[in-house]
């Protein structure tokens, strides 16, 4: 056991190379702390991950807009560092619709209501002290043919169903146009890690606390600090993949139940030039219909991506999983045939190549993105607490404003390390 005065090896350790830990290495590292980052894969990034060897064009594995553009934490970075960044283009497809304004107005519909219904529920709650937060799913009412693919667009925005979805997380969600990274977003985020110190293929098994530090066990052995900032998905968390001594209070282990991993994956395809008929980077959207538990079971596509002629297929919440437990071939198929089925079946004769990604499988992640269940929507604040004075957390679960986003996840690694600094007296 550490003693007053025993000689601590770092400042500072950060548990994770995703965009939370790189933000919170980087901002300590400026500092002038000396702090390590450890990460259980074998590459950094994290759910921000940009392959070129599977189609040999960038594909964003997970995370690819940068949505909020006005708010986004990691937009400047991205142009300083000279990459390709620009705005989503406003070429939109639905297919079966010569107004696709028809469709959006159904959208923005739906968001105004869900801001008025979350300003509801506050008030009832103030004024009754009964905890008030009700699913999207209670405002969502079947007016027509494309209601349903309405409704998607608010499943894939957090990765899961509405019936488990906290309304009032939603309506938290800060609006605004999106971009993209020509090199890839996941390229972008391993860019603003250079130069700062990793271990990979290190993964973290026991974190406790010293009376002046901490000691981070890890499968390669171990390391004490003045403080640890965990940015473990809390999909990790919660299955106790990492053990804490003293251990993880009651309300946040409460909070694991009530902010969960949710799910959303894409399907890849590769075509040879212009077979997809539409512009570089459209959206296209389809009518979908409910499956028997009155969920929509489709996606949208990401078409021509970049102008590489790769197409990805995103699908969220209980439809995704359930293609990630048919298989990857399963997923591809699927995304292939409804393409086919809107584009005619000639394009398969110059399909190429796909990949399917299966993110709750990942276990180091096990899950997209983090989202409230209906009466989680104040829990977040919770999971970035302190733990036992020198245990930090952040990470896109934490945020309220930019949750289920990559800016978010950066803006609360920035935060952690600002907690560290002040805490160890170099604010």
């Amino acid at each position: 056991m550490a003693t007053k005065g025993t000689v601590l090896d770092y400042d500072a350790v950060v548990v994770g190379a995703g965009a939370a830990g790189i933000a919170a290495t980087g901002a300590l590292h400026a500092a002038g702390l000396k702090v390590i980052c450890v990460e259980a894969a074998d590459r950094i990034g994290g759910r921000a991950h940009t392959d070129t060897a599977i189609f040999g064009v960038p594909f964003d594995m997970g995370a690819h807009w940068l949505h909020n553009e006005h708010v986004n934490a990691l937009k400047a970075p991205g142009l300083a560092l000279g990459l390709d960044l620009y705005p989503a283009p406003e070429n939109g497809v639905t297919h079966g619709l010569p107004d696709p304004a028809i469709l959006w107005d159904d959208v923005d519909t739906l968001y105004d209501a869900i801001k008025q219904a979350a300003q509801d529920d506050a008030e009832t709650e103030r004024a009754t002290g009964r905890p008030t937060d009700r699913s999207l799913a209670d405002l969502f009412v079947d007016k027509g043919p494309w209601s349903f693919t309405a409704a998607m667009m608010f499943a894939l925005s957090i990765g899961r169903d509405l019936p488990d979805t906290s309304l009032r997380d939603m309506a938290t969600w800060e609006g605004g146009g999106d971009w993209f990274c020509r090199e890839g977003f996941g390229h972008l985020v391993a860019r603003t890690a250079e130069g700062l110190p990793f271990r990979l293929s290190t993964p973290v098994t026991d974190i406790e606390a010293l009376p002046r530090g901490v000691r981070v066990k890890t499968r390669s052995g171990e390391i004490t600090a003045r403080a640890v900032i965990v940015t473990a998905s809390v999909g990790v968390l919660a299955e106790d993949v990492i053990r804490f001594d003293p251990p993880l209070e009651a309300d946040r282990r409460a909070a694991f139940e009530r902010v969960t991993m949710g799910d959303y994956n894409h399907a890849a395809l590769l075509f040879r030039p212009g077979v997809v008929p539409v512009q570089p980077d459209t959206w296209l959207t389809y009518q979908m219909q409910p499956g028997a538990t009155g969920v929509a079971l489709g996606g949208g596509f990401l078409c021509n991506i970049s102008g590489t002629n790769l197409t990805t297929f995103e699908t969220s919440g209980s439809f995704s999983r359930a293609l990630q437990a048919a298989g990857p071939e399963a997923a591809i198929d699927h995304a292939l045939e409804t393409l086919s089925g809107i584009f005619g079946s000639a394009i398969k004769r110059d399909f190429v190549k796909g990949h399917a990604t299966a993110w709750r499988q990942e276990p180091y992640v096990r899950g997209s993105y983090a989202g409230a269940m209906p009466g989680g929507h104040s829990q977040r604040k919770v999971l970035g607490r302190a733990h036992a004075e020198r245990v930090h957390f952040a990470g896109e679960a934490s945020h309220v404003g930019q949750q289920c986003s990559v800016s978010g996840a950066h803006l609360e690694g920035l935060r952690a390390a600002r907690d560290v600094m002040a805490q160890l007296g170099r604010a």
